[in-house]
């Protein structure tokens, strides 16, 4: 059968479980970074805090019922007593702090540091006075960290309301009329209120749409839409932030073009072969599987054309995902034929097999056992390799229950045919295949980033805090998730939060991921031993990919809308998604500038930085796919500073 050529990525829903599964291998790397004015830089030694100033009070809004209110926060910041980073909450009323306040003051530490550069083995004390909860003063707190890094001073007559995202922009909240009104309401003590983007009109507690801008002018308030966190520091303080300028038309480098070549052709010919077994299977197999083989073709004929541009790190990614496709539809539905001519004891051959699966994984770690890391491209390798193998772990996992289940069901007498019992292993036989392409997919990764020209690990990095850090911005990003979109949501239909994981879980493979990868890590750090050396890179793998995942899941059910079925199929603001794509975009080039000027343009970061700019050409999902893989190559790159000493570099005045 011919490949043809079809309009690109009109994904079925297992094309989406490979891209992120397989692709999400191409998540690679990543960055970003911060400029301002002159100010005298501070000194970091091992035991002082990098901040200009160590404390600061900072109003914010809240909503009760249908009553604005304003109350205060005073954050601070001192070295750490055991020179581990921690946060510590203080409140003055029972129960001050919600969960969701507690963890928009950890993702706005998160993203204050890696946008600075700041020291990761701070103490952050947050000191509520009153009582709150909600993610909206995510923003404002995130400004009111930089300050402190900084030495701006807040202006007295700004406030704001928004949460951070991990990539930096204002996401939406509720009660902006409320909180508008409370400001008015607050007797001229301020003159300017910022809300995100995309709020001007909203609906207030009684149902009716409301333009916040035009009754803020009527009421002597002036009202302003910011996407960012760079646009909210500049109201809120009169200084710009720091940034490095973004690097344009991001190349790379002439080794990392033919590596990214020859691991496309590769990867390819696996396809091709795959192909070939696909169609060699009866045309009512074939026809079960037709829309995600063709998904598979579009994909292989992607990495084709853009191989042909001059863009091998996108053609690589599309080869990864069209190779994985294809040969988890081969061998998934190979298995599925073969049991429908010979009976059931096929099935029960492979799943008493799935060891094999196991061997394939940790023989790769072993692999990556004997490598000894000395650069950042070392790193910024092993690193992607371990956070794409957790993911194939997991992959493992699903297959590994899904089974159980069948089995049981089995004993139970639940199945009716052999075609039934085929029918629902299809499903763990697809993840056991996609397992064992995502360990190729982190090998031929590893095998294109590695032992590239590029500056020495800093004598100065202590590799363990870094992955600490890292970890624990993942969690922070899952905990986010968890209490600003999932209980939210358990809340409004009366479901548990667990039943509300369970029902996203089924329909988007990266909740389902994200849930289950905090079980693998230690497993694998387990496996691998506390005294390994590469045992932090692993840890830091795991930050580096959930880190990503996580925010990808924040920006798309925080902007995504939903239907009844709790799918995503439209976006709240069609300002909010184009601000994210360009601003996380940004964010990346101007990181890989920072590094460029060490002389070092990261391979793996600019390769997943063309498949994001494809992808945000695409549509919704594509879209959303692009700003997470941004995110994550932002992240890689805050690793690649730290991990080279020179984390504050382009970010302060």
């Amino acid at each position: 059968m011919s490949r043809t050529t079809t309009p690109r990525r009109h994904a079925s829903r297992l094309m989406r479980a490979t891209a992120v599964v397989a692709a999400a291998a191409v998540m690679l790397t990543g960055c970003t970074l911060f400029p301002a004015d002159p100010v005298a830089p501070v000194e970091n030694t091992d035991n002082t805090v990098d901040y200009q100033r160590t404390e600061i009070t900072i109003p914010m809004l809240a909503v009760s019922g249908s009553t604005g209110s304003i109350f205060e926060q005073t954050i601070s910041v001192k070295p750490s007593e055991d020179g581990k980073f921690s946060i510590d909450i203080s409140e003055d009323e029972v129960g001050g702090f919600g969960d969701m306040f507690q963890g928009a003051a950890w993702s706005s530490v998160m993203v204050a540091t890696l946008l600075t550069g700041a020291d990761i083995t701070n103490n952050y004390r947050f000191a509520l006075r009153g009582r709150g909860d909600g993610p909206s003063a995510g923003g404002i707190t995130t400004a009111g960290l930089l300050s402190l890094i900084l030495g701006d001073e807040f202006l007295p007559d700004v406030v704001m309301t928004g949460t951070i995202t991990p990539s930096g922009t204002i996401g939406p909240v509720g009660g902006v009329p409320e909180k508008v009104t409370g400001v008015v309401d607050a007797d001229g003590d301020y003159t300017k209120v910022l809300i995100p983007a995309g709020s001007r009109n909203s609906m207030n507690t009684q149902g009716q749409v409301v333009d916040v801008v035009e009754y803020g002018r009527k009421n002597g308030l002036e009202v302003v839409e910011v996407g960012d966190i760079f646009e909210a520091y500049f109201h809120l303080t009169g200084k710009e932030l720091p940034a490095p300028s973004a690097a344009r038309g991001l190349k790379v480098t002439e080794p990392g073009y033919t590596r990214f070549k020859t691991a496309t052709e590769r990867q390819l010919n696996d396809f091709n072969r795959a192909d070939l077994e696909f169609t060699a299977l009866t045309d009512g197999i074939q026809e079960a599987a037709w829309e995600s083989y063709i998904e598979a073709l579009i994909m292989a004929d992607e990495a084709d054309r853009l191989l042909s541009q001059g863009l091998p790190g996108g053609a690589f990614i599309e080869a990864m995902n069209a190779k994985s496709l294809m040969q988890a539809l081969a061998g998934a539905y190979g298995i599925a034929q073969d049991a429908l001519i010979n009976g059931g004891g096929v099935l029960d051959r492979e799943f008493s097999s799935i060891g094999t699966v196991e061997r394939v994984f940790t023989g790769f770690l072993d692999r990556l056992d004997t490598f000894k890391v000395k650069t950042l491209s070392d790193a910024e390798a092993i690193t992607t390799a371990y956070g794409n193998a957790f993911d194939a772990f997991t992959l493992y996992l699903f297959a590994s229950s899904s089974i159980e289940e069948i089995y049981a069901a089995l004993d139970a007498g639940a199945y009716g045919s052999i075609e039934e019992v085929i029918n629902d292993s299809l499903y763990p036989l697809l993840l056991l295949e996609l397992s064992v392409t995502q360990v190729e997919a982190a090998e031929a990764i590893f095998e294109v980033g590695r032992d590239l020209d590029s500056p020495a690990i800093s004598e100065n990095a202590n590799v363990a805090d870094i992955a600490s850090f890292f970890r624990r911005a993942a969690d922070a990003n899952l905990e986010a998730f968890t209490t600003t979109e999932v209980a939210p949501l358990a809340e409004n239909y009366g479901y548990s939060d667990q039943v509300i994981k369970d029902i996203l879980s089924e329909r988007d493979i990266a909740v389902a991921l994200a849930y289950t990868a905090s079980d693998t890590i230690g497993m694998i750090t387990n496996y691998l031993g506390k005294e390994n050396p590469n045992a932090a890179y692993a840890e830091m793998g795991y930050g580096w990919r959930n880190y990503a995942r996580n925010a990808g899941l924040i920006e798309k059910y925080a902007q995504g809308q939903m239907d009844g079925d709790f799918n995503i199929v439209g976006v709240r603001s069609d300002s909010y998604l184009s601000n994210a794509l360009e601003f996380s975009a940004d964010q990346v080039s101007s990181s890989v500038s920072v590094l460029e000027g060490k002389e070092y343009t990261p391979v793996l970061i600019v390769g997943a930085f063309e498949s994001a700019g494809i992808d945000r050409e695409g549509d919704l999902t594509d879209k959303f796919f692009a700003i997470e893989s941004n995110t994550g190559s932002f992240a890689m790159a805050r690793v690649l500073a730290y991990l080279g000493g020179f984390p504050t570099e382009g970010y302060r005045r």
